[in-house]
């Protein structure tokens, strides 16, 4: 959502303004679109999709209920300034979804499968190929918390171990351990065998995420595990942490300052020892694969 504009203009025609050209879009995009899209919308939020109008509706109410449970949940972090409403585009097809987004991917990128995004280009807006409530639940979720912290510089990692653990908190079955594809021990032996001191710089870049290989659901537990861990102690310094945190060097000169010890302390605590410590230098050459 929300794209900004010159703070002397009123800020209801703003609103009005954006709005409808964001309409307008959804219209136009609809019409481009093979199937039989239609714009639907609440308060706070535009749906496209070519759902039935029930179940347009209770994805609209889904999203605005997980709207204000994550505001709850960030607080002060959270911010929901700008101007027109949320934008959630549900594709009928797979096909249509990663033909969508693959406009907002440069040419060499080599993106894995997923369930949604939210993309941060002009009017900031989220998409989802999945159709069924619980899981599209999710992908609201999760993609309503990037867009809600869109506004902070903080690395990609972070920003991906906020929205898995505030899933994990406003949905607790995404935390069953019975429905979790490896047990514990598994996932644990997954994590030594992938990381070292190499691939461990695709993970502070935010390279890990983005690779169509074994390693990005182990760079997001990885991710949900540190965050988690940062957030375990002092949560006043976790939030100076992550309101200073940025993602030139992954984080690292805020953790010093914040936390009060070296990124890399995460790492271990999941990892063991290791040479974990983020090497922006290296980031340019660092092999995702």
């Amino acid at each position: 959502m929300h794209s900004e504009a010159p703070v002397s203009t009123d800020d209801a025609g703003l609103f009005a303004y954006y709005d409808a050209a964001a309409m307008t879009w959804l219209d136009a995009l609809a019409e481009a679109l093979p199937s039989d899209y239609r714009t639907s919308g609440t308060e706070n939020f535009l749906l496209l999709s070519a759902q039935p109008p029930r179940e347009s509706a209770l994805v609209l109410r889904t999203c605005e209920q997980a709207l204000q449970a994550i505001k709850g949940r960030l607080g002060a972090l959270a911010n929901d300034e700008g101007y027109g409403r949320y934008i959630v585009l549900v594709f009928a097809s797979l096909d249509e979804y990663e033909a969508y987004v693959s406009q907002y991917q440069g040419d060499t990128d080599e993106a894995p499968m997923s369930s949604g995004v939210f993309i941060d280009a002009g009017y900031g807006h989220f998409a989802s190929w999945h159709d069924g409530l619980d899981e599209l639940e999710a992908v609201v979720v999760h993609e309503l918390t990037h867009a809600l912290l869109a506004h902070l510089p903080m690395p990609h990692w972070l920003h991906e171990g906020f929205a898995v653990n505030v899933e994990r908190t406003l949905l607790p079955r995404l935390a069953d351990p019975r429905l979790a594809l490896y047990r514990p021990d598994e996932m644990a032996a997954r994590h030594a065998a992938w990381w070292n001191a190499t691939t461990i710089q695709t993970f502070w870049s935010g390279a890990a995420f983005h690779t169509a290989n074994d390693g990005v659901d182990l760079a997001y537990d990885l991710a949900r595990t540190i965050t988690a861990l940062a957030a375990r102690d002092d949560e006043a310094a976790f939030r100076a942490f992550v309101t200073a945190a940025t993602g030139d060097d992954g984080g690292a000169r805020a953790a010093g300052h914040a936390l009060g010890y070296p990124l890399e302390h995460l790492v271990e605590a999941v990892l063991g020892e290791g040479d974990w410590a983020p090497r922006p230098a290296e980031w340019t050459v660092v092999d995702a694969s």
